[in-house]
């Protein structure tokens, strides 16, 4: 970016927009052929705003605005022209077109569930242990419930038997980690 005394003859806005793929395209560009410039964001003005919704001279709120010198006009315009010839830039996120749920919802594989042999958790509220059960699941934790008659028990794989600890906890006690 050139500073106004680096800069020859008056100043021509080159482009204004608020499309920051092009604004960065062209600033690249102009860079690379060495055609100094100035570049500012719009709706810095240093005039206030008018009471009028609707003026007469619109611009926009925001964006970005280009200029440069009278004699580079002409070069620095052939430059915008063929960004502005080129297929814009696809700024979208790929879809995700696979079937089923996210990767997280997934439940364990059974082999997997073979692995979880390290008790953390035991008790007598049935609810509980399916809520803490849920609670490990959403930590990515495998993990096995098992009854029997009054008294549930929850397992998971011995390398993940310290987390799960901690979770549960903090569920329990209502406490960050320490």
């Amino acid at each position: 970016m050139a500073t106004p005394s680096e800069m020859q003859g008056s100043f021509i806005t080159l482009w204004a927009g608020e499309d920051p793929a092009l604004h960065a395209s062209l600033l690249e560009e102009l860079r690379d052929a060495e055609i100094p410039f100035m570049d500012r964001p719009i709706g810095r003005d240093e005039v206030a705003p008018t009471s009028d919704p609707l003026p007469i001279d619109w611009k926009p709120r925001f964006g970005f605005e280009v200029a440069v010198a009278s004699a580079d006009f002409a070069a620095a315009e052939k430059i915008l022209d063929k960004l502005l010839d080129e297929e814009p830039v696809d700024l979208e996120l790929p879809a995700n077109d696979t079937v089923g749920p996210p990767a997280a919802a997934v439940a364990p594989q059974p082999a997997q569930l073979g692995k979880t042999t390290s008790a953390v958790w035991f008790g007598d509220d049935l609810d509980r242990a399916r809520f803490l059960s849920e609670a490990l699941k959403e930590n990515e934790i495998p993990v096995r419930l098992e009854t029997q008659g009054q008294q549930s028990t929850l397992y998971v794989p011995p390398e993940e038997e310290t987390l799960a600890r901690e979770i549960i906890r903090e569920i329990l006690e209502g406490a960050p980690p320490a």
